[in-house]
């Protein structure tokens, strides 16, 4: 289990690192403390997991046995309950767990933390062409993990946008335009989104001769039209704006991360052949 306060709290002593088991150590702190928390328990996967650690090879060895799954999320449900008392109104949760009870666990955590609260199921594809589907098995290769992304009840939670670099083919594809100082752009659309209402708030006069609903108001329309922002594109007749590569941040980030990729033989945090990542926390 990982906790971030992001900036020093009266409440929690940021300096060090609480280790044990974590119920214990949620128990002992106060309410509403933590900004993030984000979690990779076991997976229900009825394996046993081992490594050998460091110069010494010291063995040491986790299982992921329960007598059913309801046993799991019995196990689990605790923690969870404490992960919200401890979290922040602001703050965010992650889930991280996989399909032997994923389906389980997003009930168990609508009760907990409130089905109005869940934001997004994220999915990571951890494998690329190795997968469990081997000849002779009778399923679909299983090629990711779930996290769950729940607030701690404000709409007003933190959030901060995350974005990838765009492919250089997209660059080409959809920033194909060049300005007079050679800067690449776009056409973007100015017409107002949602329907051409005032219900709508909707601003309706001309811009460059042509009358319709847009989505700034006038003055900041004129102002685009003075920067040399907005134009009409040869053959077209509505009114369009440049939207420069320059100033794109990227693509946002979705519900699927297919860029994040699994540990291998000679990853520097890699702690054993048979041991996931996951079992550090």
């Amino acid at each position: 289990m990982i906790c971030y306060v992001t900036r020093p709290s009266s409440l929690v002593d940021t300096r060090i690192v609480f280790c044990g088991d974590c119920l214990e150590q949620l128990r002992q702190l106060p309410d509403n403390c933590i900004d993030l928390c984000y979690i990779d328990p076991p997976f229900n996967s009825n394996r046993n997991y081992e490594v050998f650690w460091g110069e010494t090879k010291e063995k040491r060895s986790f299982e992921d046995r329960h007598e059913s799954t309801q046993a799991y999320i019995d196990f689990m449900r605790p923690r969870c309950v404490e992960i919200a008392r401890v979290l922040k109104k602001t703050g965010s949760f992650y889930y991280h767990c996989d399909w032997h009870a994923s389906h389980y666990v997003k009930v168990m955590l609508d009760v907990i933390f409130g089905e109005n609260n869940f934001i997004n199921e994220i999915i990571w594809k951890r494998q690329t062409s190795h997968n469990d589907a081997k000849q002779g098995s009778k399923h679909f290769g299983r090629l990711h993990d779930v996290l769950f992304f729940y607030t701690g009840g404000s709409k007003d939670y933190t959030w901060n946008h995350q974005y990838t670099p765009l492919a250089q083919s997209y660059v080409d594809s959809h920033y194909s335009q060049l300005d007079e100082q050679g800067r690449r752009f776009q056409w973007g659309d100015l017409r107002a989104p949602g329907g051409a209402a005032p219900s709508k708030g909707n601003p309706h006069y001309r811009v460059l001769g042509v009358d319709g609903y847009w989505r700034y108001s006038q003055e900041k329309m004129e102002q685009f039209i003075q920067e040399g922002r907005v134009a009409i594109p040869a053959g077209g007749s509505i009114p369009r704006f440049k939207r420069y590569f320059e100033e794109s941040k990227g693509l946002p980030v979705g519900t699927v991360w297919d860029d994040i990729n699994p540990l291998n033989s000679q990853a520097r945090n890699r702690l054993g052949i048979q041991l996931r990542n996951r079992c550090r926390y």
